[in-house]
């Protein structure tokens, strides 16, 4: 559902954000970035088409629309909203120019797909993640920025109501959903693209 140009996904599981945020914190302090998740989610998406006609439609190659190597995917009866990073600069005047940037959002650094699995089992959602890791953000000005990036294509390019924002010397990446119509896959039939398990998005 979107509400304001905003993705609003209803988490579906068994058990609420609260009660995985105290092992979540844990995993954290441990070395756990949202990189473990995405990775972890967006590996069961990756034979999708709505990922490939995503980068067709958004990448191109100005690096203002990056992917993460397992994109996530949320299906609808019309189309699907495949998850990416928004490119925000940040002020010239407040760049320290002796620092490397980062080459992508995020660099894997331990495995915890296992703790994901039981996790998983247990009602964990993707959503759930981005909604954990979004409200620990204080970057909100990029936020605030990629939002006015996209207004020309509003539903088109949407965030979650507290997006992740991975900051780095020149700038951030903040967490999108592209949308990409059935169409755009040459089909007007979901079914063998749909994942029941995970909440749905709709025009």
């Amino acid at each position: 559902m979107l509400q304001g140009g905003v993705v609003d996904f209803h988490a579906l599981g068994f058990r609420s954000l609260s009660d995985f945020e105290s092992v979540l914190s844990h995993m954290v302090s441990n070395g756990f970035k949202p990189s473990d998740f995405l990775d972890f989610f967006g590996k069961q998406y990756e034979d999708s088409p709505f990922i490939g006609a995503a980068d067709r439609l958004y990448n191109h190659g100005t690096g203002a629309i990056s992917f993460d190597p397992a994109p996530l995917v949320h299906a609808s009866e019309f189309g699907a909203y495949v998850s990416a990073w928004v490119w925000v600069d940040k002020d010239p005047d407040l760049i320290d120019w002796s620092t490397e940037p980062e080459s992508r959002p995020y660099q894997r650094q331990r495995d915890f797909s296992e703790q994901l699995r039981e996790m998983q089992e247990d009602g964990l959602t993707a959503q759930m993640c981005i909604d954990y890791f979004g409200l620990r953000e204080c970057n909100l000005h990029y936020v605030a920025s990629a939002r006015r990036q996209c207004p020309y294509a509003r539903g088109m390019v949407c965030f979650d109501a507290d997006p992740i924002v991975s900051e780095s010397a020149y700038g951030a990446y903040v967490s999108a959903w592209l949308w990409v119509w059935n169409q755009e896959i040459g089909t007007d039939n979901l079914t063998r693209y749909r994942c029941l398990a995970l909440p749905e998005v709709l025009p």
